[in-house]
């Protein structure tokens, strides 16, 4: 949109406080490249805190069905900030054209979703490229290191690239009331762990279905 001129007020983030070291940095360098192009950036966080802090409390984990994590965390705290302008908002979101399924209209009156990379026809590799362009290193994959929706890949990284973030994942899963009923990955995080450290397979883990468009917005 920036480069070709297109108008864009404001960048907002919806911060649940369980995203990645990197993805933290990262909004470093988006923040800077912004202010170079004069658009601000916005972070949000619920009015009940962070995330983890919040499951900890309540002795739950997040979950893939209810989706109570995204609606709270995400989806209120940024609509909440978009009331507070008392106007009509037209809100962009980065989903490539090879995901179009998961457009979906915002659900309130006062805000219109628009999918301009969709709208061009823009996929995956083409959006690399636009990264690169922009003179941005490419981001990390970002979502809570706690998130159902993880593949087994993303907690393989985050066992091997944060421990210790992985342990408090592994910690928040046991101490869930609903555990072992309940778990953030089919054969426990714990197990998971075993597994990974003693060098066994892994048995087949069923493909999760893919979470919404709003941890994009």
């Amino acid at each position: 949109m920036i480069e070709h001129g297109r108008r864009l007020d404001e960048v907002v983030f919806a911060d649940t406080g369980g995203e990645v070291p990197e993805t933290y940095d990262y909004l470093k360098d988006v923040s800077s490249y912004l202010k170079e192009h004069g658009v601000s950036f916005r972070r949000v966080a619920s009015r009940f805190g962070f995330l983890y802090d919040c499951c900890e409390r309540r002795r739950v984990i997040p979950s893939e069905i209810w989706r109570w994590c995204t609606r709270g965390f995400k989806i209120r705290p940024i609509y909440a900030y978009y009331r507070s302008f008392g106007t009509h908002v037209c809100q962009y979101l980065g989903i490539s054209y090879e995901e179009r399924d998961r457009m979906r209209e915002s659900g309130v009156p006062y805000v219109t979703n628009k999918y301009p990379l969709i709208s061009k026809r823009i996929n995956r590799d083409r959006c690399v490229d636009i990264i690169i362009g922009a003179g941005l290193k490419l981001p990390v994959r970002s979502g809570c290191f706690f998130c159902p929706f993880n593949s087994l890949s993303r907690w393989v990284e985050i066992h091997r690239n944060h421990s210790e973030l992985y342990s408090r994942a592994m910690l928040l899963e046991e101490n869930s009331k609903h555990f072992p009923r309940q778990k953030l990955v089919r054969l426990s995080l714990r197990m998971l762990k075993q597994k990974l450290e003693n060098h066994e397979p892994i048995p087949q883990i069923h493909v999760r279905r893919p979470c919404g468009s709003e941890c994009l917005v």
